[in-house]
């Protein structure tokens, strides 16, 4: 039933108005009243936050807020990769035959995920999936340092991410909307895959002014002009409302570190070495 309802449910209009709800300038004590709400729900740690409770203008300025740089230190190790995001480690392991793994006995293709040229570049190569829940921070952090040429975007449905969506959506995260970010070093290829879901109003870009749910199907490979130089950690999206980072290396390209399924992660922390500096 639940599935069906879901099935049914228009989640791309429903998510845009959500967004466009999320975007209202509400009065300042009715908005502050509902952000230490959603806060005491999901024990967020609004102190982190760079603003003062006083500062949101709206319930979207909230979710996407800033933190204090102290709060989410960067590995400094030239060789390490990082967390992107706060989040859960979903998956992670092996792309075997183009397949990668969404739950227990679900696989999905990386040909349908990222595109054939795309996939080529990680044939045989690791991937990890990281959730982010309603609770977690939302702006999205390059794992390493390199340069972005080039990025492209999939249109698609809107499936929520959560454990009922991994569970009963065959290919989900290949289904639902998608913003792939192909960040380069002298060595090696990452890709960082941005995905949509249920209730995300929008993925924003720091480096290019599309977004996402853009209400019409289409499919973007696009240059970045001139290409962006990054630092590992630095900002580069964010999504509004919460969703899935899935992190693509290439073959031989990552020593990975401490992945546990379910384990809680913050942005900054340490996946695993790279194999390729």
């Amino acid at each position: 039933m639940r599935y069906l309802f879901l099935k049914l449910l228009p989640k791309n209009l429903a998510s845009r108005m959500l967004g466009a709800l999320s975007d209202i300038k509400l009065p300042s004590p009715i908005l502050r009243s509902f952000i230490r709400i959603y806060c005491q729900f999901y024990a967020v740690k609004l102190d982190e936050a760079k603003k003062a409770i006083g500062q949101f203008k709206t319930f979207n300025d909230f979710f996407t807020r800033e933190l204090k740089p102290e709060v989410r230190p960067i590995d400094d190790q030239p060789d390490s990769i990082v967390s992107p995001v706060d989040g859960t480690i979903a998956e992670f392991g092996e792309i075997k035959n183009d397949l990668l793994v969404q739950t227990k006995g679900i696989y999905y293709s990386s040909i349908d995920l990222v595109g054939e040229t795309y996939a080529a570049y990680f044939k045989n190569g690791f991937f990890i999936t990281l959730y982010l829940s309603p609770a977690d921070y939302h702006r999205i952090h390059t794992p390493i340092a390199g340069v972005l040429k080039e990025f492209s975007y999939f249109s698609g449905n809107l499936w929520p991410v959560n454990d009922f969506g991994v569970r009963n959506v065959g290919g989900l995260f290949s289904l639902n909307e998608r913003i792939v970010s192909l960040i380069e070093t002298k060595k090696t290829k990452v890709a960082l895959v941005k995905v949509g879901a249920t209730v995300v109003g929008k993925i924003k870009l720091e480096y290019s002014d599309l977004s996402s749910n853009r209400g019409e199907a289409s499919r973007f490979h696009l240059p970045v002009f001139p290409p962006k130089n990054y630092k590992k950690g630095d900002e580069i999206g964010r999504f509004q409302l919460g969703s899935t980072v899935i992190l693509l290396f290439q073959n031989g390209s990552i020593n990975p570190e401490n992945l546990v399924r379910n384990r809680k992660i913050k942005m900054g922390e340490i996946l695993g070495k790279s194999l390729s500096v």
